[in-house]
């Protein structure tokens, strides 16, 4: 089915919208604004935007930990985007009932929190961008996989209780967010994993739990927004079929590196979307292993090898110790940016 969709859509896309792009151009200095011509198709080709982020450590999840360690990235790395990590889970539900306790709406103002103060420090110069989990991703953290596999048969209407709940909670969080002055949103899903196929929901797993939630989800971090980069997660296991995702919102994609087993490029991305593209490294090799000289030179591998005008250099997911890797960060964005030919 993938092979087919891509396919469909022309190589053409690529080589007009590269065509129309002329050297020389000048490039602005203002991250938001380069941002803003890389989304319209008009950024100088010779500069690649670049974003990476992670996990940080246990005192730099929220709080003034939180706020420095993104700063740190940021300012260290020289990225274009500066995302911000959702890093306070659900409370664990090991016995879920239609009595389970609700979590309140304002389950994320510790997030949110850090959020204000990272756009109050840097939100004229670069777009901060908070990181939006998906309803499934959060029921992940209450109930476990274990958990969400059996509630999800055998007890649909509690379940879907819960997911109703943590969706008032996140969509409570992206009108905060929009509130204090975000203007974009990294939107995740997952759950179009093969391992829930065999589960038995009538009507399917993905299209009872997951799609209409993430539409509700997404469909919010969209509106009244600069843009949203969907990232469509493999953390739990193999993918076969992102065609059911086409209809998502997102400016940008950020995908799986391979489906069903085959390769995914960031070409194939392209053309079966029609979006810029964010990625290229994988998020557990050479970009948190290697050497600073050996992650510019992949960097421009992967560039020469991607939609040209229409990459972001990225990896697929979070990468390891984001701030011990900074050296690397650094390596590719020097590199994308064309300080390090």
């Amino acid at each position: 089915m993938l092979a087919i969709a891509i396919a469909a859509l022309s190589f053409g896309m690529v080589m007009s919208a590269c065509s129309s792009k002329k050297e020389g151009g000048k490039v602005p200095t203002n991250k938001k604004e380069i941002i803003d011509q890389f989304v319209a198709g008009t950024l100088e080709p010779s500069y690649v935007p670049v974003l990476f982020w992670g996990h940080f450590g246990k005192d730099q999840k929220l709080g003034e930990g939180a706020v420095e360690a993104h700063l740190s990235l940021y300012e260290q790395g020289g990225c274009d985007i500066l995302k911000v990590q959702t890093e306070k889970p659900m409370p664990r539900i090991e016995d879920l009932t239609m009595e389970s306790p609700l979590v309140p709406e304002d389950h994320y103002q510790p997030v949110l929190d850090v959020i204000k103060e990272v756009v109050a420090k840097k939100g004229n110069e670069v777009y901060v961008m908070p990181t939006i989990l998906s309803t499934h991703q959060v029921a992940l953290q209450a109930f476990g996989y274990e958990g969400v596999c059996k509630y999800a048969v055998e007890c649909p209407e509690a379940y879907k209780r819960m997911l109703d709940n943590y969706t008032a909670a996140i969509l409570w969080f992206i009108r905060e967010c929009k509130a204090a002055g975000v203007e974009s949103f990294f939107c995740a899903t997952q759950g179009g994993e093969k391992k829930f196929y065999e589960l038995n929901v009538p009507g399917g797993f993905f299209e009872t739990y997951i799609k209409p939630y993430d539409l509700a989800v997404m469909n919010e971090a969209a509106q009244d927004t600069k843009f949203t980069i969907l990232h469509i997660c493999d953390w739990e296991g193999e993918m076969d079929d992102l065609t059911r995702y086409l209809d998502y919102p997102g400016k940008m994609v950020n995908l799986p590196l391979s489906i069903d087993g085959k390769p995914l490029s960031t070409v194939d991305s392209y053309k079966l979307f029609g979006r810029p593209v964010v990625g290229g490294f994988n998020r557990k090799a050479e970009i948190g292993k290697a050497a600073p000289e050996v992650v510019a030179e992949m960097t421009r591998q992967i560039i020469a090898d991607g939609p040209r005008g229409h990459l972001m250099v990225s990896a697929d997911c979070s990468i390891p110790s984001p701030l011990e890797n900074v050296p690397n960060v650094k390596a590719v964005t020097t590199t994308a940016h064309g300080e390090n030919k």
